[in-house]
């Protein structure tokens, strides 16, 4: 074991864009005597994990995944480069896709402390075998981030101790950055057990996992999409394997589960849910920023100064705060819905109330800018710390990974009707062809998985962002030009080799 652990947080020295984020981004963690004991090992973990926490990861997954789509605009005067994002003008220098890349590599290279200094450690064999498990995962899920956001990335397989390991050579493709996350993953599931615990990952999470990167593969060799094209793979085999890992997920374990209530899966009170096969812990009680969550102001209008109410999706009045209004959904987007389904119903809105359910604030009377969504509410907030959560992996979405890889199969129409039968929607029309039925599907992940940072990753994977994205279609970029981000530039400028 090293005698001097350096925790280098990133592959290079920053200086934050964004107030909002405290930790020092470099630095180092030294002691002789740590990774001694389970516990220490546990702490490197968790400080591994805790890279998620901070805006700059999770921010972004909705900047980048959602904002960036037809779904949803941003605020007028919205900074750290989130305009650009909203309208494809994002250049190397985005703040926004900056900060993002470095929270990956800051996980990253806290897992690469993890699997160096305990795989030699003489733990008992559980606890070497659940930690390892879950910092091989991390790492998987870090390169998963990157790949569909930015394509080729620099491969830092090892913990940065010294300078001269702050300049990794970048990939060769994208399918030796997809390979290395295979890799990870297969050697973490059979090290991981099943078992849930808030904000972790398990191996149930491993499977959802792989069953989301192989239908990436798939998807993106089967639609000829942009660096998957060139990959020396089969789509039909990475259907085949999207499928058989999605499939244990629904059929091979018992602690996660479709929820029949659409309501129950974006109740802060219930992180525990059957739907949360991987959210990242967040808790009003925390401290600082990275401990407590902040979503519900992203989306809740300011109204008129006054404390107001909303409808929770029960349509239960509760109370609300005065929100940022940074996110605003799309008109167009809203009548894409069937004008019975609940996921407009009960989880959009544009109006606020007084107690009694008296309108204060609407769209129509200007004290509401526009649509809000109820998915990240917390009536119980303290001020602008709240539980709420962001929504990485849910069970549901595993069910539309199975439904697409095994396209118009009987258990593939059962698993897609279940999800719209909870949304009280009717059944998909029966008979479609494989192509048909994946474009139903990838439609109904647009519906039930809308702000909680999927949809541009679809669109991508299925080359079909210019197409889909007004912006997009203004912008100039061709489809293979839309498929992936620059590399930022202070990346570029501090490591020659990610050129």
């Amino acid at each position: 074991m090293k005698n001097r652990l350096i925790y280098i947080l990133s592959v290079i020295a920053v200086v934050f864009s964004s107030c909002d984020i405290s930790e020092e981004p470099y630095g180092f963690y030294s002691d002789e005597n740590f990774y001694k004991t389970v516990e220490d090992a546990d702490a490197a973990l968790l400080y591994a994990y805790r890279a998620f926490n901070y805006q700059g990861y999770n921010r972004g997954i909705i900047d980048i995944g959602d904002l960036t789509t037809e779904t949803v605009s941003v605020k007028p005067g919205e900074g750290n480069g989130v305009q650009e994002l909203d309208n494809w003008k994002a250049t190397n220098s985005n703040g926004a896709l900056s900060d993002f890349f470095q929270y990956c590599y800051i996980a990253i290279n806290r897992a690469n402390g993890v699997i160096e200094n305990v795989v030699d450690e003489d733990f008992n064999q559980d606890d070497k075998d659940r930690i390892l498990g879950e910092a091989y995962t991390i790492r998987a899920w870090s390169y998963f981030s990157l790949v569909r956001v930015f394509g080729r990335v620099p491969m830092q397989k090892q913990l940065v101790s010294t300078e001269a390991q702050t300049t990794p050579a970048l990939a060769e493709n994208i399918e030796e950055v997809y390979n290395f996350i295979l890799e990870d993953l297969k050697t973490a599931e059979p090290l991981l057990a099943m078992g849930r615990k808030v904000g972790r990952f398990d191996k149930v999470a491993c499977w959802a996992i792989l069953s989301k990167v192989y239908l990436n593969m798939a998807s993106g060799k089967d639609n000829n999409a942009v660096g998957y094209r060139d990959m020396s793979i089969d789509a039909n085999a990475m259907y085949t394997e999207a499928a058989n890992w999605s499939a244990k997920v629904l059929n091979e374990q018992s602690e996660f589960a479709f929820d029949d209530s659409l309501s129950n899966i974006y109740d802060v009170e219930y992180p525990d849910g059957p739907e949360h096969i991987w959210l990242i812990s967040m808790d009003r009680t925390g401290d600082n920023t990275e401990e407590f969550g902040s979503t519900q102001l992203m989306w809740l209008p300011w109204g008129p100064g006054a404390s107001y109410y909303v409808k929770n999706p029960e349509g239960v009045m509760e109370p609300a705060q005065n929100g940022w209004e940074v996110y605003q959904i799309e008109d167009n987007f809203i009548t894409t819905f069937d004008i019975a389904d609940k996921r407009r119903t009960d989880l959009m809105d544009d109006k606020i109330y007084d107690a009694d359910g008296n309108v204060i604030g609407s769209v129509a009377d200007g004290n509401v800018p526009a649509s809000f969504s109820k998915k990240y509410l917390d009536p119980n907030f303290n001020g602008n710390r709240g539980s709420t959560r962001p929504l990485m992996i849910r069970f549901t979405d595993i069910a539309l990974t199975y439904a697409e890889a095994v396209g118009p199969t009987a258990e593939g129409e059962a698993w897609l009707n279940k999800i719209r039968n909870r949304a009280g929607i009717d059944p998909v029309a029966t008979g479609l062809s494989v192509s048909d039925f994946r474009e139903a599907v990838l439609q109904e992940r647009t519906w039930e998985l809308a702000y909680e940072g999927h949809h541009l990753f679809d669109l991508r994977r299925t080359a079909s962002v210019i197409s889909t994205i007004p912006e997009a279609q203004t912008s100039g970029l061709s489809e293979d030009e839309a498929a992936f981000y620059a590399i930022p530039l202070r990346e570029t400028d501090l490591n020659p080799n990610a050129n």
